[in-house]
């Protein structure tokens, strides 16, 4: 007969010796360790618990959570700081458009000058609201020369109509300089008794001269012929007679705006 010796309460049968009778025969020798099995009296491993993916979440959750709320809330005195290094970059920019707005009004004042031309008078080389830059007459190198195009102040009173009004400056080309004699005859114009080369800046359709011819005129010492591009606009010395140097605000020297875009040019 066999014998229960189990404390669980299953029993197993007893053989010969004392040894349970196991349903596939004996246990596992020793030898059998490296298979998977147990040497007698060896201890077995301990397991180890892997939390799932759902716990590891929760806890960096957590961590995170711990950490937001440890950091410190800024302080005032951070505020402070920021402002005090703000205030010097505001006073050198303030101190920075002062002297340009300076240099502007003195460059204004003393060096060029910008104008708006009034109308169609210089075309094509200049053309109606053209913005120029013009040069004041105290730093012009030497004396003025033919061809060069000025602004000037005409006088209070005009025999001929101009774009713009008739208080407005005017600006023209230099044709006859102090002492010269200037007449025409037909199509071409003499300077003492020699005829003009032009290089061509004067507008072809209408001629050298134009519809209105150039009556024979001396300058006296101070004094300029000047004429429009556009020979057909009549609005020039043949009109009004020459200009003093006096009335000279400037040379024109570029351009600098066209049809109220920015464009370069030199004149």
């Amino acid at each position: 007969m066999s014998k229960s010796s189990s404390d669980n309460g299953d029993s197993l049968a007893l053989g010969e010796g004392g040894h349970p009778d196991y349903p596939e025969g004996r246990p596992r020798s020793e030898g059998a360790v490296g298979t998977g099995g147990y040497a007698h009296g060896a201890a077995a491993p301990r397991a180890t618990v892997v939390p799932s993916p759902q716990e590891l979440d929760y806890r960096v959750r957590d961590l995170r959570s711990e950490a937001t709320d440890d950091v410190p809330a800024p302080s005032g005195r951070t505020d402070h700081r920021q402002q005090r290094r703000l205030a010097p970059l505001l006073a050198k920019l303030a101190v920075f458009v002062a002297v340009a707005a300076c240099a502007v009004l003195f460059l204004r004042a003393y060096v060029v000058q910008p104008f708006a031309v009034p109308g169609d008078a210089m075309a094509p080389t200049l053309q109606a609201g053209d913005r120029i830059l013009v040069l004041k007459s105290g730093l012009l190198e030497g004396p003025i020369r033919s061809g060069e195009i000025v602004v000037f102040h005409p006088r209070q009173s005009l025999p001929c109509a101009v774009a713009g009004g008739r208080n407005g400056d005017l600006v023209l080309r230099v044709v006859a300089l102090p002492g010269e004699v200037i007449r025409s005859v037909g199509e071409t114009i003499f300077l003492d008794g020699r005829p003009l080369r032009e290089p061509g800046w004067y507008d072809r359709r209408f001629g050298q001269v134009g519809s209105t011819p150039i009556r024979s005129t001396t300058m006296a010492p101070g004094q300029y012929f000047v004429m429009a591009d556009n020979r057909a606009d009549a609005c020039d010395s043949r009109a009004f007679g020459p200009i003093s140097k006096s009335s000279i605000v400037g040379e024109g020297i570029a351009i600098v705006g066209r049809h109220g875009h920015v464009s370069f040019g030199t004149l």
